[in-house]
C-alpha cells in the first residue's frame, strides 16, 4: 500500500495533476516595482478540492490520518485569490483573500511565525519556514494596502523579523560572513532549497515596496547577492538541483526554477541570473537532458523515497 501510494503520488506530479504540483508561471498581474500581482501564478491554488472546516478554511490530511491546518497551503490559496481579484474584479476573490489573511493573522504566534515542521514530523532546530514566512509577508502587505488595517502591517513586520533571525535564535536564516541564506527547511548544515529561498526573497521585496524601509531593502539585497554568488551550486550540468545536497529537480521544480529566475531577471536583469536562465532553458529543451533528468530523479526516489506526509 505504501509503494502504491508513492507511485500514484509521483504519477500525479509528473502529469501535473497534483494540487501541489500544477504548473506555476509568472504571475499574470506581476509588475516589478509595484505592489500589484504576486510574482508567481498561484491562481490554480484557488481551486481547493480537499477538506475544509466550517469557515471554509482548507484542512490538510496527513498520512497518519491527522487533520491539520498547513499555513503554506492557506497563504498560497490567498495569494491566488488576490491575483484572481485583480484579473477579474470578482468581489468573491477579494473577500476570500481577506478572509484567509485574517485567519493567518489571528494564528500568527508570539514570535511572529507559523510553526509547521512539528506537525510534519521534521525535528528542525527552528519550527518555521522562510518560504511560508515570506509568502505570508507578501499576502499581509497586500491585505494592508487593501484594507488599511495596520494589524496587517504589524503582522508583516513581525514575520519579517522572525524570518531574518538566525536559526540558532529560532529564525530561518543562516548568516555566514556576508552570506545571508533564507532556509525553507532550517537545518544545519544548510539545504538551501532554491524555490523556497526565492519565495522568501520576494517576501522581503514586497515588504520593501510597501514600506520603503531601507533595512528591509538592505537584507533583500544581501540575500539576493548571496543567491547569485551560490547559484552555480544548483547547476547539475544538464539540469537544475532542487537544493545544495545534490537532489535533482523533478520536471515540475525545474520548470518552477525557470519562472522564478525570470521573475528575478525582471527586477535587475543581472547577467548571473540571465545567463543561468538561458542555460537551464537549454537543458529543458534537450530531450536527452529531460530523459536523463527523469531517470536520475526516478533512481533517487527509488533509493530514498521519503515519506508521504500530506495525502490531501
Amino acid at each position: 500500500m505504501k509503494w502504491f501510494r508513492l507511485f500514484a503520488r509521483w504519477v500525479k506530479i509528473l502529469v501535473g495533476r497534483s494540487y501541489y504540483h500544477q504548473p506555476q508561471r509568472l504571475g499574470k498581474a506581476f509588475r516589478p516595482g509595484e505592489l500589484a500581482g504576486y510574482f508567481n501564478d498561484l491562481t490554480k491554488k484557488t481551486r481547493w478540492v480537499g477538506s475544509v472546516d466550517k469557515e471554509g478554511i482548507p484542512v490538510n490530511i496527513l498520512a497518519d490520518g491527522r487533520r491539520v491546518y498547513f499555513p503554506t497551503t492557506i497563504v498560497q490559496k490567498a495569494l491566488g485569490h488576490w491575483d484572481e481579484w485583480l484579473l477579474t474584479n470578482d468581489r468573491a476573490h477579494k473577500e476570500e483573500f481577506t478572509k484567509l489573511c485574517r485567519w493567518l493573522l489571528a494564528r500568527q504566534d508570539e514570535p511572529g511565525g507559523w510553526p509547521i515542521w512539528q506537525n510534519l514530523g521534521l525535528p528542525t532546530p527552528s519550527p518555521y519556514s522562510a518560504m511560508t514566512q515570506g509568502e505570508c509577508i507578501s499576502a499581509f502587505v497586500r491585505a494592508w494596502k487593501l484594507t488599511s488595517d495596520p494589524a496587517f502591517a504589524e503582522g508583516a513586520k513581525r514575520a519579517f523579523d522572525l524570518m531574518c533571525r538566525p536559526i540558532e535564535s529560532g529564525g530561518t536564516a543562516i548568516i555566514d560572513g556576508e552570506n545571508f541564506f533564507l532556509e525553507e527547511i532550517p537545518v544545519v548544515p544548510r539545504t538551501s532549497i532554491l524555490n523556497g529561498w526565492i519565495f522568501a526573497l520576494f517576501g522581503l521585496y514586497d515588504l520593501w515596496l510597501a514600506t520603503e524601509d531601507e533595512d528591509v531593502h538592505r537584507l533583500f539585497m544581501l540575500s539576493y547577492n548571496t543567491l547569485k554568488q551560490h547559484l552555480q551550486e544548483y547547476d547539475a550540468g544538464f539540469w537544475s538541483y532542487y537544493d545544495v545536497l545534490g537532489h535533482l529537480s523533478s520536471p515540475f521544480y525545474h520548470d518552477l526554477h525557470l519562472y522564478r529566475l525570470r521573475a528575478l531577471a525582471m527586477l535587475d536583469n543581472d547577467s548571473v541570473i540571465t545567463d543561468c536562465l538561458k542555460r537551464w532553458i537549454a537543458y529543458q529543451r534537450s530531450w536527452k537532458n529531460r530523459a536523463r533528468a527523469l531517470l536520475t530523479k526516478a533512481i533517487q526516489k527509488l533509493w530514498n523515497p521519503g515519506e508521504v506526509v500530506i495525502i490531501q
